[in-house]
């Protein structure tokens, strides 16, 4: 027993005496910096000079990173003095255990980065529904479909009409966008904006914004809007004349108070947020380290 003891303490006090005679970088300044360095490689192989140069260009970039965002901490610093420091004093290995640390810190910010991009996002989405859901006080009437004369010539015109549902009279002005498509290619063939009414205008529930959209097709592409026995034809459905209108609610001011539709989509906020959250998975799983990276 008094023999495995002595051992073992053989072993650690060659284990401390090896640890403190390794040769250790210096960040003093850039002269000492440099020829510490050249004491600590005489030691090294190529792979562990490869794993030194990697690691010390890790501690440049969270030098970099903590001056740009942390400039009042680093104000009187460089970039190279900030790095300096994070080696002085440290041996190769601790040197290489600091990069490990570094990039794992740096790897939980690129989580914590996507996480508030989520955050940021889930909070517009919910802001969109409910402005998405004040607006939606209309109703699409059936579409109808009129002949009127265009210079000489008869011209097909969609009659869009919105019907208000809410159950107040609605004061001020309603703004609206109609879209019209071709669905097979789902090509624009017109964008068109239209405001009714104004700051003192009164629409009272049950009433009507009536939009006219002149079709500016050739005839030989869509010959049987042209061909109907007579006119106005009343609910006509467009989908059978490869034809799509989306019509939508784009403001409402009243009472000096104008609520606007947001640009984009309900589908493209979750298109980015399933992207986003696909990015912070694929994150959490991977384990990054020094022989991950390469030197260039």
């Amino acid at each position: 027993m008094k023999q495995c003891i002595k051992i073992a303490l053989i072993g650690l006090f060659l284990t401390l005496s090896i640890s403190s005679c390794s040769e250790r970088l210096s960040g003093k300044d850039e002269s000492s910096f440099d020829s510490s360095r050249k004491k600590v490689e005489a030691k090294l192989n190529d792979k562990e000079k490869a794993n030194l140069e990697k690691a010390l260009r890790v501690a440049l970039s969270e030098a970099m990173w903590l001056k740009m965002n942390e400039p009042q901490k680093y104000n009187e610093e460089s970039i190279n003095r900030i790095s300096l420091g994070m080696i002085d004093g440290k041996s190769y290995g601790a040197v290489l255990d600091l990069a490990d640390d570094i990039l794992q810190k740096q790897q939980e910010r690129k989580i914590a980065h996507l996480q508030n991009e989520i955050d940021s996002l889930q909070k517009h989405k919910t802001e969109f529904e409910q402005i998405k859901k004040e607006l939606a006080v209309f109703q699409l009437e059936p579409i109808e479909l009129g002949l009127e004369d265009f210079f000489g010539e008869p011209v097909p015109r969609i009659i869009v009409t919105m019907k208000y549902m809410g159950k107040k009279p609605l004061k001020g002005s309603q703004g609206f966008s109609y879209v019209l498509k071709k669905r097979s290619s789902q090509t624009i063939i017109s964008n068109e904006q239209a405001v009714f009414g104004e700051s003192d205008s009164v629409l009272q529930p049950g009433e009507f914004r009536v939009n006219t959209i002149v079709f500016n097709q050739q005839k030989k592409d869509y010959p049987k809007l042209w061909s109907f026995p007579r006119y106005p034809v009343k609910g006509i459905n467009l989908t059978d004349y490869d034809l799509e209108l989306v019509v939508t609610t784009q403001s409402i001011k009243s009472n000096d108070r104008e609520t606007v539709l947001p640009e984009g989509s309900i589908a493209l906020i979750d298109e980015n947020l399933k992207k986003l959250e696909k990015e912070i998975t694929e994150l959490k799983k991977e384990k990054i380290s020094l022989d991950d990276l390469e030197l260039t």
